[in-house]
């Protein structure tokens, strides 16, 4: 008689275990995939890149908004240097009207004949140079 080899004991499958083998590799192959393709780089370049231009954009526009406040101010002619030459220099520009007062007439108090003759500094007259640097 022939002795036969005894079949090895039958394994039962593993459902759970093959699913998750399946997914780790196939997480890998993916991995793998996007990294070697360059259309992911180029995703991450361009994000970064709209990222820089919307700081530009950011900086552009305060410098518009800054351009244009000096822009009003201009055309209201509110230029600090001329402001500066008429109150603190006395000048005037050519296309303003200068009014002369004599000296004490703006003021209340009234001279006196007791106290003598005063030595009054003459008047000043505003230069008619030009203020604005158009």
């Amino acid at each position: 008689m022939s002795t036969r080899p005894t079949p090895a004991p039958r394994r039962e499958p593993r459902p759970l275990k093959a699913f998750f083998v399946s997914l780790g590799i196939s997480a890998a192959l993916l991995g793998v995939l996007l990294v070697s393709d360059g259309r992911v780089m180029e995703l991450r370049k361009a994000k970064a890149e709209v990222r820089e231009l919307d700081r530009r954009i950011a900086e552009e526009q305060k410098e518009n908004a800054r351009l244009n406040a000096a822009i009003e101010a201009a055309n209201k002619e509110e230029f600090p240097a001329e402001k500066v030459a008429r109150e603190e220099l006395n000048l005037v520009h050519p296309e303003d009207v200068v009014l002369l007062y004599p000296g004490g007439s703006l003021t209340k108090e009234k001279p006196t004949a007791a106290a003598g003759p005063e030595k009054k500094p003459p008047p000043r007259t505003p230069s008619p140079g030009p203020v604005r640097g158009h």
